[in-house]
């Protein structure tokens, strides 16, 4: 393992670090090769001498490239566990303390450059994720109001077919199963309408000031600084006045308003990874107000970097902070959405099931053939949904650094 050096020497089959460690500083590749590995497995378990046999080989580090950035600089434990292939070295870079960091990349501005590529792929990813979980947060609300209005319905169209309504025993079951609650609030609440949600402000800065003599655009206020699927050529640094990322679902909007804060460097860093930039916007950001910004065209945006080691150090710490705050966000979002799967649907599902066995079980169930057909009918399209919105909440454990 690693200890405070900044660098050291591997031999093939060498661990760096495991799945799970927490480590104050990422690498870079001065020599050799490096193997990135992944298991389900745990870690502890299996031990440094059968990991290797035991896990899935996600990629291989070699000269000049990074491995543990993400994690380190995020202060998380590590994704990935890590093995020299080869006679190999590292240069070992602190991650937690800005001082020393800002050295290195002053030495090698490149390092900061890679880092924050790194960065960028990684909150494609996320941001993705995001996305389609706020998305299924909309959907899914709408899908429990209509479902709760249709399990409301069914109710009201049994008591018409049964008489005395009031003494039914499937009804009262109805009624008292806790699906009819849950129905009765959805739909009150539904009725009520929803309360307005308001911006979540994230700090972002990167320039403590701006000089004089920088170049600076001035935006009218709803002017888009980036839209959705245009390529991402240009990275804006904020002087003055407010921006806002337009997200789905019932997540607001994420507002950026600190003077020195970077909007739409995502695209623009996995652009200069790339031969033929084709990275595209995954996001709308408009002017929420009028806004000043230096403009840092994609062709500029290296030299505008590596020229200012300060900035990048900056920027490495903007990105993990916006990280942060959107994985927030969507952790919000999650819960929202979970909230309405396990407390409310599953719920609506378990009394549709229960109402159409019930129904179609009765000896008079000529006259409520229609009833039970359409709980049942209801039901599948319930489970269905449900087990939709459970897969897309998966896919975020698939979001690795």
């Amino acid at each position: 393992m690693i200890g405070n050096r900044s660098s050291c020497s591997f031999v093939p089959g060498e661990c760096v670090f495991l799945q799970g460690d927490v480590v104050k500083s990422f690498y870079k590749v001065t020599s050799g090769r490096f193997a990135r590995v992944y298991t389900d497995k745990p870690v502890k378990e299996l031990g440094v001498k059968h990991i290797l046999n035991e896990s899935e080989l996600v990629g291989i580090v070699s000269h000049h490239e990074l491995f543990g950035e993400i994690d380190a600089l995020r202060g998380q434990p590590q994704t990935f566990s890590v093995f020299a292939l080869d006679h190999s070295s590292v240069m070992s870079i602190p991650a937690n303390d800005h001082e020393q960091l800002k050295d290195y990349i002053v030495t090698d501005p490149k390092i900061g450059v890679r880092a924050c590529v790194s960065f960028a792929r990684y909150m494609k990813r996320f941001f993705e994720h995001f996305a389609a979980v706020a998305k299924e947060e909309v959907e899914i609300d709408a899908f429990l109001r209509m479902t709760a209005r249709d399990y409301m319905a069914g109710m009201n169209e049994v008591a018409n077919a049964v008489r005395p309504a009031i003494n039914d025993p499937d009804l009262l079951r109805g009624r008292s199963h806790a699906a009819y609650e849950v129905a009765r609030l959805v739909v009150q609440q539904s009725d009520a309408g929803l309360s307005a949600s308001v911006n979540a402000s994230v700090s972002c800065n990167v320039l403590g000031h701006v000089s004089r003599d920088a170049k600076m655009q001035n935006f009218k206020a709803g002017t888009l600084l980036c839209k959705t699927g245009t390529l991402g050529d240009k990275l804006f640094i904020v002087v003055s006045g407010a921006a806002e990322v337009v997200t789905e679902g019932a997540n607001p909007n994420i507002r950026i308003d600190q003077p020195g804060s970077v909007v739409g460097e995502t695209a623009v860093f996995l652009n200069l990874d790339q031969a033929a930039p084709d990275m595209r916007r995954t996001y709308d950001v408009i002017c929420a107000t009028d806004v000043t910004a230096i403009v840092v065209h994609l062709h500029q945006v290296e030299e505008f970097f590596t020229r200012r080691p300060e900035i990048m150090t900056k920027m490495l710490a903007a990105m993990v902070e916006r990280s942060e705050t959107t994985r927030k966000l969507c952790e919000s979002s999650e819960s929202r959405l979970k909230t309405m799967l396990f407390e409310q649907l599953g719920v609506l599902l378990e009394g549709m099931n229960s109402m159409a066995r019930n129904l179609s079980t009765r000896h008079d169930k000529v006259n409520l053939l229609r009833p039970a057909a359409f709980y049942s009918q209801r039901a599948r399209a319930v489970y269905n949904r449900f087990k939709t919105a459970l897969e897309i909440l998966e896919a975020g454990n698939k979001v690795k650094a």
